[in-house]
């Protein structure tokens, strides 16, 4: 008998992933049973992403705490896309990074008030930035989802064939932020794979994994962009 699976509460991208997976119909059976030496394995991967991620944390904490007040904007303007690239990166590890994720976004705007001093007398480089600024704004809370966070993680933890099956067992709050991700083109693309794999159920799992309401979700929300 196999044994039972205790997931983390905290997950990581690589145990989530076995999460979302775990007696879920809509993936291959070898995929929804676990053994909890996977899990572990998949542990140790989430623990080296953690390690990597506090690593390149406090280097850059490093680098902006000794910026003197006179830097040029081309240095703020790089240790900027680094702060970025590691609030990304930390919304799809293990635990609660939720300090880390504050003082990153402390960091970023000191670099962005700095920026726009440096752009004080030109009124177009001000626009950009502020709407850089929204658009940041807008992005960071698109993180917030788990899948979200994985699916921009760059890496290829979702395999191209997970993605349909993925996407249709998503809590149907979560569909609008998926979607977001893709353009049109792209979410057309995706909504004739879905219903390809949602009329390949049978009526048992339709029923079980709620697919074709999530399919049909998928579609209004089409429609109305």
């Amino acid at each position: 008998m196999t044994p039972s699976i205790k997931f983390s509460a905290l997950p990581g991208a690589y145990e989530r992933h076995l999460q979302r997976k775990y007696h879920n119909p809509l993936f291959p059976s070898p995929d929804q049973h676990l053994f909890n030496k996977e899990v572990e394995q998949a542990r140790e991967k989430d623990q080296q992403d953690l390690r990597a991620f506090f690593d390149a944390f406090e280097e850059t904490v490093q680098e902006a705490v000794e910026l003197s007040e006179s830097v040029e904007s081309d240095v703020l303007l790089d240790l900027k896309e680094k702060l970025e690239r590691l609030y990304v990166q930390s919304t799809s590890l293990a635990g609660d990074l939720g300090q880390h994720q504050d003082a990153l976004q402390k960091l970023l705007s000191v670099c962005m008030t700095g920026i726009l001093k440096g752009a004080e007398h030109d009124p177009v480089a001000i626009k950009k930035i502020q709407d850089e600024l929204t658009a940041r704004e807008v992005f960071f809370e698109l993180l917030d989802n788990p899948f979200v966070a994985v699916l921009l993680r760059g890496d290829e933890i979702i395999h191209e064939s997970e993605m349909i099956p993925c996407i249709l067992s998503e809590p149907a709050e979560s569909l609008p932020q998926v979607l977001e991700l893709f353009d049109p083109v792209q979410q057309q693309h995706l909504i004739d794979l879905a219903k390809e794999y949602v009329e390949q159920q049978s009526d048992d799992i339709k029923q079980a994994t709620q697919c074709a309401a999530r399919l049909e979700l998928m579609l209004k929300l089409k429609e109305s962009t």
